[in-house]
């Protein structure tokens, strides 16, 4: 698998490592952060849990445009496919989404996302107290195997085809003047054949 408009460094542009941040670019965008990754003492299971996304007015226009979900799957291809070590990855989803509507709407969004891709014991648990009422953690397990790379290689492909339709249905049209620069970075790659989705 190959990650072509996504990409993913560690901290200052190193290499990723297991155990350090993990920092996603769409582009020349920063999309957001992964907080350094929880893995397992045998270095066999990774955990994604912690995501900030960057506060820049471009990642803002492209989290409305929900490149989170396709941002999720790459990065799962990514440990997969980069750390021989990994046979499990793991996952506890709660971060607050804009636009999806009441917090189990959001979970059984993210629960048939997990389930597309093959991860298996999917637990919501409700957070009842304080400002997280009424909102879900999505937790998950993904092992590593061949139907399982098969899944996540037809839902990648299907979330990538979606995000293209909602980028390209955003181009047209005026924009709040701070989304112009985003406008003008999808134009252009819409003109070079850039906007392909990433192979497996």
């Amino acid at each position: 698998m190959s990650i072509t408009a996504l990409r993913f460094t560690g901290p200052d542009s190193a290499p990723c490592g297991l155990g350090a941040p993990i920092f996603a670019y769409y582009g020349e965008i920063h999309v957001g952060t992964l907080d350094p990754v929880p893995v397992s003492r045998g270095g066999t299971e990774v955990r994604i849990q912690h995501y900030t996304p960057s506060s820049e007015a471009c990642s803002h226009a492209l989290q409305k445009l929900r490149i989170g979900r396709v941002l999720l799957l790459e990065l799962v291809a990514f440990m997969a496919t980069h750390f021989s070590s990994v046979s499990v990855i793991s996952f506890v989803l709660n971060r607050d989404i804009e636009g999806y509507g009441n917090g189990i709407r959001l979970a059984g969004s993210r629960s048939a996302l997990l389930q597309s891709i093959g991860a298996e014991h999917i637990v919501i648990t409700p957070k009842p107290k304080g400002e997280r009422a009424g909102h879900f953690a999505v937790a998950a397990f993904w092992q590593y195997n061949v139907a399982n790379l098969s899944a996540l290689n037809a839902a990648t492909q299907a979330e990538w085809a979606a995000f293209r339709e909602r980028e390209t249905a955003a181009l047209p049209g005026k924009a709040p003047r701070a989304n112009a620069w985003l406008r003008r970075f999808l134009s252009h790659r819409a003109r070079n054949g850039s906007a392909r989705r990433p192979g497996h």
